[in-house]
């Protein structure tokens, strides 16, 4: 292929055109997208447009402004290099489907519009990290120039994506349609998702990465792993694969089938009745095979219909109405929350993997969302090279963080909790003062008071001179809650029995003490 290149040197547009085989008359650059078919079958897609554009030329990268002249290559990231055989296997799979070229780095001489952006691998599920993982292309390197950072946001699709929760508020609405029956759960996943879009002729100059150990150029011809744009786009394509399945109906879904989609993941749920679940699976077969071609359909990733489901990270399981995180996501969270409050700093990297993890934990526990506020304001202070403190705030937080991940409803929430919070067992009332806090349970006609003791009034006329000793207000009307739940917690629990926590919705007359 270079020497081809060097004798013939053909512009990288015509090169790439030459390869996908687009003619004037046919300048699909996936030959397995019919726009014609979409056509047919997306009348009624609110974004059918841009899915025709799509599939007859490609995705356009639009840029703000020219990308800056390159002195030399740039340096991948360090985990390319330790990774240099996962880096290398999965490039050679994609060149072998002709979604990338690789040419020797001499090459950049002939066609020196390509900008090169540094290569990364990060781990990928559960596999091992020494022959597996995923090749991140870093298009935000480098700060302020990089493709990211210059591409016209304007023109990217904006990626709208829907709460997982919708997947329990299904499986409630099917088990109170159809009692008795088995509430099941399938999952289907489209191959090599943002693969299908392939980026156009015009753009793939921007899309480039250089290998230094095998001097050579690798040119990525689909959506980039790493581009701003590649969810946007490949939302358009999952959005028309759930289109024409939600679109499909039978006499048990006369409101069309129920399809849940985030990224390349598609969810059903339906009751086991008859033939429903063969159909509503061979309906999200034909949608993918009709968006995407026949080898859109990821047979690996097609899991049997279910009552208990491992989906986008959870557990769901439609027998007990529950769902759980994974064993081993609680045990992932636990040593990093473990280290992190061993050390004094956190790489960039790091604080954002903790992030993401106690984000996904706090999918399962809502109350467990408010420990995430002080954390989240050292991510606002990040940038690629900065580290990120532990502030005694966070570091409190942390802690917090660590007692739920060791509570055991992570083992099982109910949906009702999961989706929405259930109309309150009983309301509490709590005020606090100068002189002492009391709460109210009025449904139960409980009252609790209580009167500071002259060390802790002391300890108010000192806060008021200035001192800064935390017996402010906000704290004493979070006392009045932790009084109310230490004294009538049992009394609560005893009261209800509806197979499901108490649920106590406690009433704070002051906002900034919640917040």
């Amino acid at each position: 292929m270079s020497k081809y290149i060097r004798r013939a040197r053909p512009s990288l547009q015509k090169f790439v055109e030459l390869v996908r085989c687009q003619t004037p008359g046919d300048y699909r650059p996936n030959k397995a997208i019919l726009p014609g078919l979409l056509q047919r079958t997306c009348q009624g897609y609110p974004k059918l447009d841009a899915l025709l554009r799509i599939a007859n030329e490609g995705a356009r990268i639009d840029l703000i402004r020219p990308l800056p002249k390159q002195d030399g290559f740039p340096r991948n990231h360090p985990s390319a290099v330790e990774r240099i055989n996962v880096l290398r296997r999965n490039i050679r799979k994609e060149q072998d489907l002709w979604r990338c070229l690789v040419v020797d780095a001499d090459i950049i001489t002939i066609w020196p519009e390509i900008f090169i952006s540094p290569f990364g691998v990060v781990d990928k599920g559960e596999g091992d990290p020494s022959t597996t993982g995923r090749v991140i292309h870093d298009l935000s390197s480098p700060d302020g120039e990089s493709v990211n950072h210059l591409t016209d946001r304007s023109t990217v699709t904006d990626v709208t994506f829907e709460h997982c929760s919708s997947i329990a508020r299904e499986i409630s609405k099917c088990t109170r349609q159809n009692p008795g029956a088995d509430v099941k759960v399938m999952a289907g996943d489209i191959a090599s998702a943002y693969r299908n879009a392939c980026t156009h002729s015009a753009c793939v100059f921007a899309c480039a990465g250089h290998i230094p150990e095998d001097n050579a150029i690798i040119i990525d011809l689909s959506a980039a792993f790493g581009w701003a744009g590649s969810a946007g786009t490949y939302s358009v394509l999952g959005g028309a694969v759930a289109f024409i399945h939600g679109s499909s109906t039978d006499a048990a879904h006369p409101d069309g089938y129920y399809n849940y989609h985030w990224v390349d993941d598609h969810v059903n749920v339906t009751a086991d009745i008859g033939s429903c679940c063969a159909d509503v699976e061979r309906s999200l077969r034909f949608a993918m095979a009709a968006v995407m071609g026949p080898s859109a359909v990821n047979e690996d990733k097609f899991s049997p219909w279910c009552t208990r489901q491992k989906v986008l990270g959870l557990i769901f399981d439609t027998s007990p109405a529950t769902v759980a995180m994974p064993a081993s996501k609680i045990t992932k969270a636990r040593n990093m929350i473990a280290n992190a409050l061993q050390s004094d700093k956190l790489s960039r990297s790091k604080f954002r993997s903790l992030l993401g993890s106690l984000r996904h934990v706090a999918t399962c526990i809502r109350p467990a969302r408010s420990f995430l506020q002080r954390l989240r304001e050292g991510e606002q202070r990040l940038h690629r090279y900065a580290n990120v403190r532990i502030s005694p705030p966070m570091r409190d937080d942390l802690l917090w963080w660590r007692y739920i991940l060791h509570n055991p409803l992570l083992n099982g929430v109910p949906l009702c909790y999961f989706y929405a919070l259930p109309e309150p067992d009983f309301t509490v009332f709590t005020d606090s003062s100068d002189e002492g806090i009391c709460a109210l349970v009025p449904a139960l006609r409980l009252a609790l008071t209580y009167r500071f003791s002259a060390a802790e009034i002391q300890l108010i006329r000192d806060l008021k001179r200035g001192a800064d000793n935390g017996f402010d207000i906000n704290y004493r009307e979070l006392l009045a809650c932790a009084f109310a739940v230490q004294a009538w917690g049992e009394v609560w629990q005893a009261a209800c029995s509806r197979g499901r926590p108490t649920h106590i919705h406690i009433r704070v007359d002051n906002i900034s003490a919640i917040t």
